[in-house]
């Protein structure tokens, strides 16, 4: 811990925390329509795809490919799954967990 932070119990922490995400929250909806602007001049030619700009590293992704497969294909996903299903059940598959994590969501309005 920062020598400036002081152990904070845990309703103390807890309010920090939603503070936190709040901002986290307010800032990445004021970033989205920067970021929208930003590709538009990727788009238009005006910005390349990767550059660097005061020391910061810009890299700009189309997005991540997704495919429908036809139903052979499914049906083979399908079978797949149910195999994995039991050896889940019968104790054959190995269980690995990853690292522990949090999900902290705002109440829905």
């Amino acid at each position: 811990m920062p020598e400036a932070a002081q152990a904070l119990d845990s309703d103390q922490l807890l309010r920090q925390v939603i503070a936190l995400k709040a901002q986290i929250k307010a800032a990445e909806t004021e970033l989205a329509p920067l970021l929208d602007q930003l590709s538009g001049f990727t788009e238009e030619g005006d910005l390349d795809a990767t550059f660097s700009f005061s020391d910061w590293s810009f890299n700009w992704s189309p997005g991540r490919a997704s495919y429908s497969y036809p139903s052979k294909v499914k049906e083979i996903e399908a079978t797949l799954k149910q195999a994995k299903k039991t050896a889940e059940n019968d104790g054959s598959a190995t269980k690995k967990l990853g690292a522990p994590f949090w999900t902290i969501r705002a109440p829905k309005p």
